[in-house]
C-alpha cells in the first residue's frame, strides 16, 4: 500500500478537481514527470472509485494511485490526508468556506499547498491568519494558481525579468474569445459549472469586507500615488475596442505580490491593471448592470441563496450544475497581452502575449498542476515558506517553460532590442 506520495489533489472528484487529475493521470506518461508519485482525496468512496475507473481506461495503472477518503471539516481525516504528500492541490469550493481547514492542516504537517481560489477576501484572511506560521514551518501556502491569476503572474514574472530598465507600469488587456452559440445556441450554452459560480457568489458578497480589510493590513500602500497612464476612465477605448476593468482578482494578487518585493527586496513597486472587453452592447446593456445589481444584493443572504439555487436564471444560462460541453470548453479562447514600461518616457515597450483555451478547466488543471511540480522540482529556488503569492514563489523558476509545453503559449510581441531566446531558460 502507497503511504505517502509527492502530490495528493483534494477535492478530486468535482468538477474541476476532476480536471486537474486527469492532468496528472496524462503527465504521469512522460519519461519528464514519470517518477512522480500522487493520490486523491474525496469525501466520497463511491466517487473516488468511479474517478478512478475512468483514469484507467485511458491505460494508467490506478493501483499506484494513493486514494484517501475524507472530509475537509474532520480535522483528524484531513491531517491523515495532507501529512502523506509533500504538496498538496487543493480543489474544493468555496475557497471561503473549505480551504482554510486545509492550509492549518497543510501548516501543522509541513505540507506545501496550492489552489485554485480566486476569493480575495479568503486570501487576504488566510495571509493573515497563517503567514507568520507558515514561514516558522517553513511551508509555502499559495493560492491563486488557476487561470485566475497564474497567467498574469507569469506574464509579469516575464516583463520584470527581461525589461531593460526599471520596469514602472504594465497594462493586461484580457480578451476571452466566447463562441457565438453561447449568446444565441439556446439551452446548452453553459460556459461554467456550478461550483465556479457558487464562488463567485461569496466573492461579491464579501467585496466589501475585503476592501476594508486591505486597508487595515496595507495601510502604508493607500496612499501610493497611480501613474498616469493608468488613470483611465471605466470604459476607455484600445486599439478600436471599447474596454473596462477586468473583474478577475488578478491586479490585488500582484499588489500583494509587489508589497512583498518592495519589503523584502526593497524594490520599487510595478503598477499593474488589467482590462476586459465584450461585445459593447452585450457589456454594456446586460453584464456591468448585472454585476453591479450582484455586488449590492449578494449582501442579503435571500439573495445568495437564491443565486446559487438558480444559477442557470441568474446567469442567462451561462453557468450550470451540468457545467459545460467538451467542445464549448475547447471553443472558448483567451489572449492576455501584458505591455509593461518603465518610468522613462522614452524607453520601448515590451510586451508579452499569452494565449490558451478552455480557461476555467484545462488552463487551470494545468497552471495548478505545474504550480505544485514545480515546488517539488525547484523548492531551492523560493521563500523558505509563508502565505505567498504565485510571482513571489514562481519567480526564479522554470513554470513558464513548462507550461508552454503543455497548452499554453507565451510570446514576444514587441520586444527591446535584446536576445528573445533568452527570455525563458529551457532547463526542467
Amino acid at each position: 500500500m502507497v503511504e505517502k506520495v509527492d502530490i495528493i489533489v483534494i477535492g478530486a472528484t468535482g468538477f474541476t478537481g476532476k480536471h486537474v487529475v486527469k492532468e496528472l493521470a496524462a503527465l504521469s506518461k512522460l519519461s519528464a514527470y514519470k517518477t512522480i508519485t500522487w493520490g486523491v482525496s474525496g469525501r466520497s468512496t463511491e466517487k473516488v472509485q468511479l474517478l478512478l475507473k475512468e483514469i484507467a481506461e485511458n491505460d494508467v495503472d490506478t493501483s499506484t494511485i494513493l486514494t484517501v477518503i475524507s472530509d475537509v471539516k474532520d480535522e483528524n481525516a484531513l491531517s491523515n490526508v495532507t501529512r502523506r504528500a509533500k504538496i498538496v492541490v487543493n480543489c474544493t469550493g468555496p475557497s471561503t468556506l473549505l480551504s482554510e481547514y486545509i492550509v492549518k492542516a497543510c501548516i501543522q504537517t509541513g505540507t506545501h499547498y496550492v489552489d485554485i481560489s480566486a476569493e480575495l477576501y479568503h486570501i487576504l484572511n488566510v495571509y493573515r491568519a497563517y503567514h507568520k506560521l507558515a514561514e516558522e514551518a517553513n511551508v509555502l501556502i499559495v493560492p491563486s494558481c488557476g487561470f485566475a491569476s497564474l497567467p498574469t503572474s507569469t506574464g509579469l514574472i516575464l516583463l520584470d525579468k527581461h525589461y531593460k530598465g526599471s520596469l514602472h507600469t504594465v497594462e493586461c488587456y484580457v480578451e476571452l474569445h466566447i463562441p457565438k452559440e453561447c449568446y444565441f445556441g439556446g439551452r446548452n450554452k453553459a460556459l461554467v459549472h456550478y461550483g465556479t459560480w457558487e464562488c463567485f457568489v461569496h466573492e461579491m458578497s464579501n467585496m466589501k469586507k475585503y476592501k476594508n480589510l486591505k486597508k487595515l493590513t496595507f495601510p502604508e500602500a493607500q496612499n501610493e500615488p497611480l501613474p498616469r497612464e493608468l488613470k483611465k476612465s471605466f470604459f476607455h477605448k484600445h486599439e478600436g475596442k471599447w474596454w473596462f476593468t477586468y473583474p478577475g482578482p488578478d491586479t490585488e494578487v500582484d499588489f500583494m505580490s509587489q508589497m512583498y518585493f518592495k519589503e523584502k527586496m526593497g524594490k520599487k513597486p510595478v503598477h499593474f491593471k488589467a482590462y476586459t472587453t465584450m461585445p459593447l452592447i452585450v457589456h454594456f446593456f446586460i453584464i456591468i448592470p448585472l454585476v453591479f445589481i450582484a455586488y449590492y444584493a449578494c449582501r442579503l443572504k435571500c439573495f445568495r441563496n437564491l443565486m446559487c439555487k438558480y444559477p442557470s436564471f441568474f446567469s442567462f444560462g451561462l453557468m450550470s450544475h451540468k457545467g459545460p460541453s467538451e467542445k464549448l470548453r475547447n471553443d472558448l479562447k483567451y489572449t492576455f497581452t501584458l505591455t509593461g514600461k518603465g518610468s522613462d518616457s522614452t524607453a520601448k515597450p515590451y510586451t508579452v502575449k499569452i494565449t490558451g483555451s478552455d480557461p476555467a478547466y484545462r488552463s487551470t488543471a494545468a497552471t495548478v498542476l505545474f504550480s505544485a511540480v514545480t515546488i517539488l522540482l525547484e523548492r531551492t529556488k523560493m521563500p523558505k515558506g509563508g502565505v505567498l503569492m504565485p510571482e513571489i514563489v514562481f519567480y526564479e523558476t522554470n513554470i513558464v517553460e513548462r507550461l508552454k509545453r503543455n497548452g499554453i503559449n507565451y510570446e514576444i510581441v514587441d520586444s527591446q532590442p535584446d536576445n528573445i531566446n533568452e527570455i525563458v531558460v529551457s532547463t526542467l
